[in-house]
């Protein structure tokens, strides 16, 4: 039997790598003046495509690095399992749509909203869409939930990891400072806001599902599919939706919500579950 040790330097590695090459991208940005594109065709969409990847990259680097090719085999087997309760996939992908409609359907039903003439108004083709839907949910989940939010919830607690991934990937200059990526010039108040009732609710998921990212991608791409192709009006109400849909998940995370991040802590007997479970050994 394998007993897992302290993943702290594999994490401490993967943060310098994706920090170091977000860093990366935003001085090549700043240097050539190449802001970040839609378009694939451009010098700024090459760069969006590859920063959509760069947290997975990360993840694969580090553990190759402190853990070889069987803590990589590892990392990819618990990432992409599908054998969990199947509810989770209809929730995970349809949560982002729910929220929507019902405050679109407040919105118009009760504020006197009008619904958008086109409402389907996609920002780039159908054919990069699924690309970049299906690149960008594996580009990012590996690295943030297949890999750093397990060693953040076993630090922080299930909510505190939570939040703490949620935060750490996307408050990066990559996000806020970028001209081009949707987030750029929006309030970052909202921005954080929504983030929170996002990684409760993926928190969830990905727990319920033993670490799968599966549900994850699934929830994080419905999201963006709604970001980058429909049009709705615009309300307060959506985020007092979201805000009820975090609620709820939280009763369903596990406990402790919250640790004290210096505690120290025995993987052994967690990894042992899971290396039988898995028929690891």
């Amino acid at each position: 039997m394998v007993v897992e040790k302290d993943k702290t330097p594999n994490f401490l590695l993967f943060i310098l790598l994706a920090y170091g090459q977000i860093w990366a991208l935003y001085g090549i940005e700043q240097l050539f003046d190449i802001p970040f594109s839609m378009n694939p065709r451009h010098p700024g969409g090459v760069l969006f495509v590859y920063g959509a990847a760069i947290p997975s990259i990360s993840a694969i680097i580090s553990t190759l690095i402190t853990e070889k090719r069987e803590g990589l085999r590892w990392l990819f087997r618990r990432s992409f399992q599908w054998r969990f309760p199947s509810i989770l996939y209809p929730i995970a992908f349809l949560t982002p749509f729910t929220v929507n409609a019902l405050s679109t359907i407040v919105a118009v039903g009760f504020m006197g909203a009008k619904f958008p003439e086109i409402w389907f108004s996609p920002v780039f083709g159908t054919g990069f869409l699924v690309f970049f839907l299906i690149h960008n949910g594996i580009g990012e989940e590996i690295g943030w939930r297949g890999f750093a939010l397990d060693v953040l919830q076993h630090r922080l607690g299930s909510l505190g990891g939570g939040l703490h991934r949620s935060y750490l990937g996307h408050l990066a200059p990559a996000f806020i400072f970028f001209k081009g990526v949707f987030s750029y010039g929006n309030s970052i108040i909202i921005y954080v806001y929504l983030l929170t009732c996002w990684s409760i609710i993926i928190g969830i998921l990905v727990n319920k599902s033993k670490g799968s990212i599966l549900p994850a991608i699934l929830f994080h791409e419905a999201a963006n599919f709604i970001a980058f192709t429909i049009r709705y009006p615009g309300t307060f109400y959506v985020l007092f939706i979201w805000a009820v849909a975090g609620g709820i998940a939280i009763v369903f995370l596990p406990r402790p919500f919250f640790k004290l991040p210096w505690r120290t802590y025995d993987l052994t007997h967690n990894f042992a579950e899971q290396s039988h479970s898995q028929g690891r050994s």
